[in-house]
Formats: C-alpha cells, structure tokens, sequence
C-alpha cells in the first residue's frame, strides 16, 4: 500500500508541476488572456518542453539530484497556484479525468527493450553526474542522445527514485488525448480536420497502448502527428491568423526534433508559409524575432551541444557533422559512420537478434533490401498497422454513416502542396530508415489519413455529433483498459525476470559490475546492459583514458 500511496502522490506532483511550467511557458511567450482554455490545448506540452529546457541547461553544471528535483518541481507546483490562467479549474478537472483513464497503461513491470541497455543508464548518469565530454566511447547507447532522458533525470524524486522514469511518457499520451478531444468539440464544423483528429484519436490510443514499447520514439509521434494537423488546419482554414498562430507550434516542433532527429524533415512543411510571404518582410520580422522562435532555436542548439558532448558529432549518427580526430574525446569518424550504417541495414530488416545479411553496404544500396524488408518485416509488423488504420476507418464510417454523395469538397492545389511534401517526408522515411519504430506511424497515418479525409467531409453528423463522440470515446477508453488489464494479469503471473515482485515498481535486475577509478578521479563501471548500475556505465578497457579539465571529464578512447 506505501508503494501504490507514492506511485501515485509522485505521478500527480509531477503531472501539476508540468502543468505549472506549461501555464507559465504559455504566458511568457504569448501573454495573459481570456483565451487560456482555447489555447489550452498546448499547455501540456509546453510544460514538459519547458522542464526539458532547464534540464538541458542546468545539466551542463549540476547533476540532477533529489535536490535540484525537488526545487525544480516545487517551483512548477507553485506556478501552477499562482499564474493567473482562465478557466484553470476546468482545464485541471479534464487533464485529471484525462490521467484516470489512461492509468491502466502506467502499471508495467517490463519496460522497454533498451532500458535497461542505454534508457536507464543515461537517465541515471544525469542524475549522478553533470555532463561528461566523450560518454559515446563508453557504451554505444551513449550515442543515441534524447532530450527525453534530459527530461526524466527531472522525475528522479525521493522514495520513488528511478521508477517515475516512464512518467514522461504517459504525459505525453494525456495531454495528446486531452488535445484531440477538445479539438475535435471545438471545430465541429471543420470537416477534413475533424476527421483526421477522429481517426488519430482512435489509430493511436489503440496502437500506442502498451507504454513499454514507446521507448525514447512514440511520444514524439504523438506529438508530431497532432502539430501537422493543427499546422493543416491553420494554413488552411485560419489564414488571416497563419503566421501568428505558427508560434504556437515552433517550439513543439523542436521539441520532437530533440527527441529523434528523424523528424527534421517536418520543417519543409514550413516552406508553406514562408515562401508565400518572402516579401513581407513585416511579418518575417514578427516570425523571427518573437519569443516562441527563440525558444525553437535555442532548444535545438542545446539538444545539438549534448550531442556534440556525448560524441563529438553536432548530430549523432550522422558521420558528416563529427570531429572525429580533431577532437581527443570524439567518436572515430570510422565507429560512427559503422553504427549509423548498421542502424540501416537493422531498419532495412538486414539484421536482427539471429540474422544479419553478408553485404551490408550492397543490401542497403538502393532498393535491394525491398523483397527481404517486405517478407521480414512489412508482412509481420506493418501489414497489423495497416489493418488497424483500416478498421479506425471502418469505425469511423458506421458511426458517423449518413453519408450526402451530393456535398462536394473541392481540392485546390493548395492542399496538393501540403500533401506532397507529406508524400516526401513519407518518401525520406522510406529509403532511410523503414522502420514504424522511427518515425513510421506518423509518416504512414500522414500519408493514408489525408486523402481518406476527402471521403469522410460527404458524411452527415450535424445531429447528435457529440452523443457519437462520446459513444466513441467510451469504446476507446473501455478497449485501451481492457489491454492493459489483461497484461497486468499476464504480468502479476509471469515467473521470469519481469514478474511483479515491488508493485506497482517495474523490475530492475541487480547487476554484478566492475569498476575503475582513474587519476582524474572518475569512476567508471562495467556490466553488460547496465540496469541501475552507478554510472558512468558502459565497457572498460586499456584503451579508455579519462582527464579532467575546467572542472569537466572528458573520456577518450585510443586506436
């Protein structure tokens, strides 16, 4: 009962402080109005970009410890009572209504695949360290850098410790919920955008049930997928307000970039707005100088500097942006450009836990690993995606199934504009990294849920629209809890590693490990996949040397 009493107490604590910095964040950039509650749809996000702003600050200086969690939140609860905000009462009765629904998703005693490889131990060497130059000669889970983990090192609170760490995740899941719902109330009367935020609400929160398979790339999904369409729905259908209300989105579509790079390609989509008005140098001026812009750009170059701390590349993985030798604690140019092509050939279905293919560089040329990809992974994994979006169409259609054949909608070349450079970033997704767990269910609900739309805006749904909402509300919110709850049971009764054992904490395997204390006075440990192990943590050899300079570590590894 003291573990469900702190599970609980933390996540709510975390949830409102959030919310503070959110309200906060809100008010700074676009000041105070009665409009909070129609805005309200990005208080949310715009606290957890906040808090993963500071972290990246103040991670270069502190380690994220009880202390500096502690002051961090207790400060987010108190922006929470004292920013002035209309209609915050409601607004916080429907993200808690919200919370209690999904809540079923948060009890796992499995999580991720990769947690306990590089998830956990990043997020606990923030906790334990500030920033150490060179982290990616380590473990190569050093290399792939998240703001999420940034964001996590901020939940490491007392009593609860590590096991708020996947928090963050199901934050994101609320607050996506919270958006489409009363984006979908409030525009009932914008067809296209109205059905594509019906078939994301439904698409995802039964796609994305299971919180131990989202990782460090479904949050970002979820996010990036409801900016498009609220991105749509401003260039197309509020174009007196496009430039102004841009800056809503700006800072969200850098918080997505942080999390995986693999969303860059979405900026393109900003070309609808900026080359129409080159010559408006009024408005340009507006855009550029305005508070949300700033934020968008200092984010990325903070996400950008932790790369380039933890692998000497201005974007990990990505070979031509790395010093390499120019730089003694760096990643050999050679190791990053190996990793960057096996994460290629593994997305191009050319590797797995028992298999790899023998030419990797003339699999992943081209489209020679196409035939290999279609077997081994779009006939198992994709194909069940699309039969998903299928149904979510299906479901749609017999509840709302009066359709007038007479009602047209007109497709000007407007629309086409947007779509193709939704086909493109789907095209970019495809030759690179094919793969639903990088970027995939964005790109491929894009590409298949706008020209679906065209059919849906002939259906008739004026009577009794918000009775259907709420029928399908329910059967959502009933079928993503019954999942779960199976799961739970099929977890309470499993007897391996993951069984329930500290409900409701997940398991962590203790590790036996070594470790290394150097001159500099650094200590590194070592232990395969690394669990809660103190960090730094990773692999140890002769070839790692450690030096300390201005106050920092800087981990080097020789040839």
């Amino acid at each position: 009962m003291t573990n469900i009493l702190i599970f609980i107490i933390s996540f709510y604590i975390l949830l409102f402080s959030t919310i503070g910095y959110g309200i906060f964040f809100n008010n700074l950039c676009f000041g105070k109005d009665k409009n909070f509650y129609e805005r309200s749809i990005f208080i949310g996000f715009y606290g957890l970009f906040s808090i993963t702003f500071i972290s990246l600050i103040t991670s270069i200086f502190l380690a994220h410890t009880f202390i500096h969690n502690l002051f961090l939140h207790f400060l987010g609860i108190l922006l929470l009572f004292f920013t002035k905000a209309d209609n915050k009462l409601k607004y916080l009765k429907f993200i808690t209504l919200i919370s209690i629904t999904v809540f079923s998703a948060l009890l796992i005693s499995k999580t991720h695949d990769d947690f306990s490889y590089y998830h956990l131990p990043f997020t606990k060497y923030l906790t334990e360290h500030n920033i150490i130059f060179g982290m990616g000669n380590l473990n190569h889970g050093y290399n792939y850098v998240s703001s999420l983990f940034f964001l996590n090192s901020t939940f490491y609170l007392p009593f609860i410790e590590y096991y708020s760490f996947h928090f963050s995740l199901i934050f994101f899941l609320i607050f996506f919920n919270f958006f489409l719902i009363k984006e979908i109330i409030d525009n009932e009367h914008i067809d296209v955008v109205k059905f594509l935020y019906i078939f994301t609400f439904i698409f995802f929160n039964l796609s994305f049930n299971r919180l131990a398979e989202y990782g460090t790339d479904k949050a970002g999904q979820l996010l990036i997928v409801i900016l498009i369409i609220k991105l749509f729905h401003y260039i197309y259908y509020d174009k007196e307000n496009t430039f102004k209300n841009i800056l809503f989105l700006a800072p969200l579509l850098a918080f997505c970039i942080s999390f995986k790079t693999y969303f860059l390609p979405y900026i393109l989509l900003g070309l609808l707005i900026i080359l129409p008005n080159l010559k408006n140098y009024k408005l340009l001026k507006e855009l550029f100088y305005s508070k949300s812009f700033i934020f968008f750009l200092c984010l990325l170059l903070l996400n950008f500097f932790h790369h380039f701390v933890s692998t000497g590349c201005v974007v990990s993985l990505l070979p031509i942006t790395c010093a390499g030798e120019a730089l003694s604690w760096a990643r050999d140019l050679e190791d990053m450009s190996g990793l960057s092509i096996w994460l290629e050939q593994w997305a191009k279905a050319g590797a797995g836990p028992n298999f790899q293919v023998n030419d990797v560089s003339e699999y992943i040329k081209n489209f020679n690993w196409v035939s290999n990809w279609i077997d081994k992974y779009f006939l198992i994994k994709f194909l069940d995606q699309i039969g998903l979006l299928s149904a979510t169409f299906l479901i749609t259609f017999f509840l709302f199934k009066k359709i007038n054949l007479k009602k047209k909608f007109s497709l000007n070349k407007n629309y086409s504009y947007f779509y193709f450079i939704i086909v493109i970033i789907f095209f970019i997704w495809f030759t690179k990294h094919p793969t639903l767990r990088y970027g995939g269910y964005s790109a491929m609900f894009l590409l298949v849920s706008i020209p679906i739309t065209f059919f849906f805006v002939r259906i008739e749904n004026k009577d009794g629209f918000i009775k259907k909402l709420k029928i399908l509300i329910s059967i959502i919110v009933i079928l993503f809890n019954l999942k779960n709850f199976n799961r739970i049971n099929n977890e309470i009764e499993r007897e391996d590693l993951y069984k329930f054992t500290n409900f409701p904490f997940y398991s962590i395997k203790e590790k036996e490990f070594k470790k290394k204390k150097y001159d500099s006075g650094l200590t590194i440990f070592a232990a395969h996949h690394c669990w809660a192990t103190p960090t730094p943590c990773g692999h140890l050899s002769e070839k790692i040397k450690v030096k300390k300079k201005n106050g920092f570590y800087f981990i080097s590894k020789s040839k």
